[in-house]
């Protein structure tokens, strides 16, 4: 974590435990993103005082406890993906369809939140590149969405569940060689949207694995 800290990346924290970790070795608050998408009120108001502006939502019922505990957040609205092919189907839970993606977009601006991005994730296990293709083509949408209700969004933030080991199913490079023609196409380099994601299986799990299978000493 250390090492990560020291040459600049940004971290996604879900709870306010993680956010305590991170600013540990001295990440600054506008490297972190409070990546919960149902959080304790507690808990945004420690995200506040201690400078985390962005955090994501998927629900009105997130609106309104930001806006009482945070209401110069940085929001991500976090959209629900075709997550049918994926051992840990996330969207069962988390997400908005792009039909609720108007209503909260509506709603954010009423209550005067600032809402400056979009998230999704594929979930862990996804075995099908083409899921991380139809939730790219589909942000633009909610970024017009948003445009329309006199937001500037700036952010997109494509996940992860990116594979951190060899022997899978679906390769990283398989991943990339989809995501990568679909980013070029709706997000160009010069369309002003910030690209982020979140690799932490990718940086983990190989190395995790080993450690785990090493003898005793």
């Amino acid at each position: 974590m250390s090492t990560l800290a020291a040459i600049g990346t940004g971290f996604d924290c879900a709870s306010k435990t993680e956010i305590q970790l991170v600013q540990g070795p001295g990440v600054p608050a506008e490297r972190i993103i409070y990546a919960n998408p149902c959080k304790q009120v507690s808990q945004i108001k420690y995200a506040a005082s201690n400078g985390v502006q962005m955090m994501t939502f998927d629900s009105e019922i997130e609106l309104m406890k930001v806006a009482r505990a945070h209401p110069k957040a940085k929001l991500v609205l976090r959209i629900a993906t075709d997550d049918s092919k994926a051992v840990c189907r996330l969207s069962v839970k988390f997400g908005a369809t792009l039909k609720t993606s108007s209503l909260l977009l509506k709603r954010a601006k009423e209550l005067n939140i600032d809402v400056i991005g979009v998230s999704f994730h594929v979930c862990s296990g996804c075995i099908d590149p083409e899921n991380f293709m139809q939730a790219v083509s589909d942000a633009p949408c909610v970024f017009d969405m948003g445009r329309e209700v006199g937001f500037s969004m700036y952010l997109l933030d494509i996940g992860g569940g990116f594979p951190g080991s060899e022997d899978t199913k679906l390769k990283f490079e398989e991943i990339t060689s989809v995501i990568n023609p679909a980013l070029d196409k709706y997000f160009p380099s010069d369309s002003g949207v910030r690209i982020t994601a979140e690799p932490g299986r990718y940086y983990a799990q190989l190395s995790y694995s080993q450690s785990t299978s090493l003898p005793p000493h």
